[in-house]
């Protein structure tokens, strides 16, 4: 019978280091996780709501009832130039931050509110047209000098904010587009500018964009074709049993709560619309 011999004094050492070589992958692979997994997508969300506030007598409370039933991380309003006092008011009184650009009146029309645990990275405004003759029984026209036709309206904008919440940054738009393009050729040819320009701000923005506001069009009509090609569109009837007031998002967005809230005073309803991004 042949007799098992102890390992030498030399031997043990090297099956030693054998072990350890053979070991240290192993080590260096459950220890680091992969890119792969280091990088998985999240879903992120942020409820918006924009609201064109016409002639609403009390915007105060309307404002503190939208946040008060809805607590959205943005909101964006429109017609709100003259009554920035009673937006900050309302604004202060429910723990958000408004917005105004206050450079010119112009861009003073839209107005944006932002939720206090939002981190507020930056805010501004884009013009989208130049103050521009349109067909004189367009709402909101007047003279651009005195002797004038009265058929200009102001300068448009995209009214914007940048926000970062839960680590990821948004950047959101407010506008509100010229009324009557179906009717009227001047009006036309503007409306489709304003488009342009606020497709171009879309696909501009670094952090992920959201555009909304009133657009005075159906979202799928022909005269909003230029921002379908870049953004999905979420909207209600908001305006009788128009569409006209949207939110749109990247196109791989998904939109839900999507509503038309009702019980506020002006001839718009204010829409919501959860936007959902995979990041």
């Amino acid at each position: 019978m042949e007799l098992m011999k102890e390992p030498s004094a030399h031997s043990k050492p090297r099956r030693k280091i054998l072990a350890l070589t053979l070991f240290a992958p192993l080590v260096a692979f459950v220890a680091v996780p992969s890119a792969e997994a280091a990088e998985a997508p999240a879903e992120r969300t942020i409820e918006v709501v924009t609201y064109n506030a016409g002639d609403a007598g009390g915007l105060k409370a309307d404002l503190l009832r939208l946040i008060e039933t809805e607590r959205p991380a943005v909101i964006g309003l429109q017609e709100v130039a003259d009554r920035e006092d009673v937006v900050k008011e309302a604004a202060a009184a429910a723990g958000y931050v408004a917005l105004y650009e206050t450079d010119r009146r112009a861009v003073k029309h839209n107005a944006i509110l932002v939720r206090g645990n939002m981190t507020l990275k930056g805010h501004g405004a884009t013009e989208i047209s130049p103050a521009s003759k349109v067909d004189p029984s367009t709402p909101g026209t007047g003279p651009a000098e005195p002797g004038d036709c009265g058929c200009w309206v102001p300068p448009k904008y995209v009214n914007w904010v940048r926000v970062e919440g839960a680590g990821f940054e948004w950047v959101v738009g407010v506008v509100h587009l010229t009324p009557s393009a179906q009717r009227f050729d001047l009006n036309r040819e503007l409306h489709n500018r304003q488009v342009r320009e606020s497709a171009d701000w879309f696909s501009s923005r670094t952090a992920e964009p959201v555009v909304m506001g009133d657009f005075n069009a159906e979202p799928g009509s022909d005269l909003m074709a230029g921002l379908r090609q870049v953004a999905e569109p979420f909207s209600a009837p908001s305006h009788g049993t128009r569409s006209i007031d949207h939110v749109w998002a990247k196109k791989a967005a998904t939109g839900s709560e999507v509503d038309a809230l009702s019980g506020y005073g002006s001839d718009h309803r204010p829409v919501r619309v959860r936007v959902t991004v995979t990041r």
